[in-house]
């Protein structure tokens, strides 16, 4: 109330603020440039494997990116591997503990009061399925 805000945003804030350090680390997780050659170590932190042989040309596949992989299970990431020959790709999912994209929570709905598990992306966190807390808010 002294900074003039709602009690809404700053709750909101202070729940961002203490995510920080947590949502700094997915969008790194996340966000990296494939490596230009097969002779440097993967630029995601060395938690992929290595590419394997195209079924097409023979050639091989590359960790091209890394994107949240669940849209209830926070650890769980897909990896993206695409061929250096042609088209073919393929994704792994992958599960990398204390490496979460977002928060994960239950919570009631519906006149059951059924209990559901819904996942909160960090902000900066890109994922297929859902929208990030950043674009949640900046909507309202």
């Amino acid at each position: 109330a002294a900074t003039g805000e709602s009690y809404n945003v700053a709750a909101r804030n202070l729940k961002a603020m203490k995510d920080m350090g947590a949502t700094r680390e997915a969008v790194l997780v996340q966000r990296w440039k494939p490596a230009d050659s097969f002779d440097v170590p993967c630029p995601c932190g060395g938690t992929c494997e290595p590419g394997e042989t195209c079924d097409h040309c023979h050639a091989r596949h590359r960790h091209v990116k890394r994107y949240p992989g669940s849209t209830t299970e926070v650890e769980t990431w897909a990896d993206r591997y695409e061929c250096t020959g042609c088209s073919s790709s393929y994704t792994l999912t992958i599960h990398l503990a204390g490496r979460p994209w977002g928060v994960a929570e239950t919570v009631v709905r519906g006149g059951s009061a059924e209990e559901i598990v819904q996942a909160t992306v960090f902000p900066g966190v890109i994922h297929p399925l859902l929208r990030s807390e950043a674009e949640t808010s900046s909507d309202e």
